[in-house]
């Protein structure tokens, strides 16, 4: 029986296309509190952090997007999840 190969040639993969969430966080360095003015910046910063971690790394990324929200907008977003 060979030797299944193609997880380490994914990780490999996954390495040289993908960044990790911890490194895709550093994009949004500052909070979104509601603030009308911010909101294209941190929406901007949240897609391109979407874009350079993996589709399978995404949960976990919203997740941390998320602690990044404050203020009325945590509030908001608290009654929608609701």
């Amino acid at each position: 029986m060979e030797a299944d190969h193609s997880s380490e040639s994914s990780e490999s993969a996954y390495d040289t296309h993908h960044c990790i969430v911890a490194e895709a966080m550093k994009l949004i360095s500052h909070p979104f509190d509601g603030d009308k003015r911010r909101l294209r910046v941190f929406i901007e910063n949240v897609d391109v952090a979407f874009e350079l971690v993996h589709p399978n790394k995404h949960e976990v990324l919203l997740k941390f997007v998320k602690t990044k929200i404050t203020g009325d907008a945590m509030s908001k977003l608290m009654v929608r999840d609701f």
